[in-house]
């Protein structure tokens, strides 16, 4: 097995690849890339076994084979090299020399046979969405997962299809977002996909295009340029979301964004380090935001400015998922709606989109006396 490729082009692909390769496996083959050539087409692909990415390229002086190479040392190499050909020479033996003029560079690779093998299945589905759309729900939504392996369901973001609109939601159990796009869809279902999938391809979507997607028994897919990403989908049960969306949080707070997050970034200093406990008193004179550390005896508080009408609140949340959320509101304001102390708090961009709504839910912390 033999062929010829430039620096640059085989490096942007391994950049790409690397993404879904595993940082610790049982299996040693899933810490390499699959290298397949067949008549001038190099085909690369990397898995965990839950995401997969398959890219395809023309190359030169291409003699056909196949061949597994571990991923962390071939992508070292390579990034070290300069701007130039690489010859790469796969032997039976699946020993790896990489040639150029610096030098030449040996691996000892594995057996193709040893790759998993693609499911095969047929497609069930496609979803037509704009690009721009796709991104702005992954990059309203996709931060509130939660990173629990125990709870698989909340590690995807929830889409709900239909005709006219799409629903989008994501949870950790202590912060919530449910994203609303009015968009012609052509069909009705509903899929939980996993955030890592949607974070790979929010980095190569093109906004100006339309992304299709592959909808299968148990896995979905979609071609960006000469990238095809495949993941499985979750199949739990979602959390019914709208039964903890308060409906009568009638007092609000109208307060400057960026203001706010510069504050908690300075008051959370002094919070206990693994609660982010951080204090918010809710007034006609502002909001008071104060943390403190009995262990350490340090202590922080800050005056906010605020547009709020209504009784006094005091209320306390994770500062670290309080800054998440407003970091996520696009508008120079933020409403902040309120009913009660031990009441889910929820967010919103202060102007409203005529295609778009987006309600982000924090839940708050038990006040220690």
């Amino acid at each position: 097995m033999n062929f010829s490729i430039n620096k640059n082009t085989l490096q942007n692909l391994l950049i790409e690849h690397h993404k879904v390769v595993p940082v610790r496996t049982t299996l040693p083959v899933l810490s390499t890339a699959f290298l397949n050539i067949k008549k001038n087409i190099l085909t690369i692909k990397t898995t965990d076994l839950e995401q997969t990415i398959t890219s395809e390229t023309e190359i030169e002086d291409e003699k056909e084979g196949s061949a597994c190479i571990p991923m962390g040392k071939l992508h070292e190499i390579v990034s070290a090299m300069p701007d130039d050909k690489i010859s790469f020479s796969i032997n039976e033996d699946f020993l790896v020399e990489l040639n150029n003029k610096q030098g030449a560079y040996k691996i000892t690779g594995r057996s193709p046979e040893e790759f998993p093998e693609d499911s095969v299945t047929d497609t069930a589905d496609k979803i037509k969405l704009q690009g721009e759309i796709l991104y702005s729900i992954i990059e309203t939504t996709a931060y509130a997962t939660s990173k629990d392996d125990l709870k698989p369901a909340l590690s995807g973001v929830y889409f709900n299809f239909k005709k006219d609109r799409i629903t989008a939601v994501a949870t950790d159990g202590h912060r919530l977002v449910k994203n609303t796009v009015k968009e012609n869809t052509n069909t009705d279902q509903s899929l939980i996909i996993p955030v890592k999938f949607l974070n790979i391809i929010k980095n190569i979507i093109n906004k100006k295009e339309t992304i299709s997607i592959d909808i299968k028994e148990n896995s979905l897919s979609t071609k960006q340029k000469n990238l095809t990403i495949e993941t499985r989908v979750i199949k739990e049960t979602y959390p019914d979301f709208n039964s903890v969306i308060p409906e009568n949080n009638k007092t609000r707070a109208k307060v400057k964004t960026q203001e706010l997050i510069s504050c908690l970034k300075r008051v959370s200093i002094f919070s206990n380090r693994t609660t982010k406990q951080t204090l918010l008193d809710f007034s006609e004179k502002g909001i008071v935001v104060s943390a403190q550390d009995p262990e350490t005896s340090t202590s922080g508080k800050e005056h906010v400015d605020c547009d709020y009408k209504g009784e006094n609140i005091t209320t306390s949340y994770n500062a670290k998922y309080l800054i998440d959320v407003l970091q996520h509101v696009k508008t120079k304001s933020a409403n902040i709606y309120l009913s009660a102390p031990l009441s889910a708090a929820i967010i919103q961009e202060t102007e409203k989109k005529e295609k778009e709504e987006t309600v982000n839910l924090l839940m708050p912390l038990r006040l220690n006396n």
